[in-house]
């Protein structure tokens, strides 16, 4: 089993555990094919999409097996899964952090810092908890 192939075991498995299945790749394939075209465009030769966390065409975060990618405030951004640093939420201005927790919509991670769009809640958090594996060992 090579490293993109264990990242993707560990991801899947993880992300079960989460119950993350309405967010997987295949289904917003399916439903949303135009979409998942532009996705594809900005996400070309960086890995097997996974996890997909969509609000629009411009507002989204894809999972893959090597890389986390997406687009938030006009700009696309991708991180490699083995070099995402310390991961965070941004907290919002003015809003408590017992709120926030409710509320947070954006993960920074990276080297140099970029920004991910994650629903609200639970898949925030999920998420979060799939990232902090990283970097994995592989076999």
């Amino acid at each position: 089993m090579n490293k993109s192939e264990w990242y993707a075991n560990r991801i899947l498995w993880r992300a079960k555990k989460l119950q993350l299945e309405s967010y997987e790749w295949q289904k917003f394939l399916l439903s949303n094919e135009e979409s998942a075209r532009k996705v594809l465009e900005v996400a070309s030769g960086r890995g097997v999409p996974l996890f997909i966390f969509w609000q629009s065409d411009d507002v989204w975060t894809l999972l893959t097996n090597q890389f986390l990618v997406g687009r938030l405030g006009g700009e696309n951004s991708v991180v490699d899964l083995d070099k995402l640093g310390r991961v965070s939420t941004e907290s919002n201005d003015g809003v408590s952090q017992n709120d926030s927790k409710r509320y947070a919509e954006v993960i920074r991670a990276g080297e140099v810092e970029r920004k991910f769009w994650t629903p609200r809640g639970a898949a925030h958090f999920s998420l979060r908890n799939v990232l902090a594996m990283f970097p994995i060992n592989a076999p």
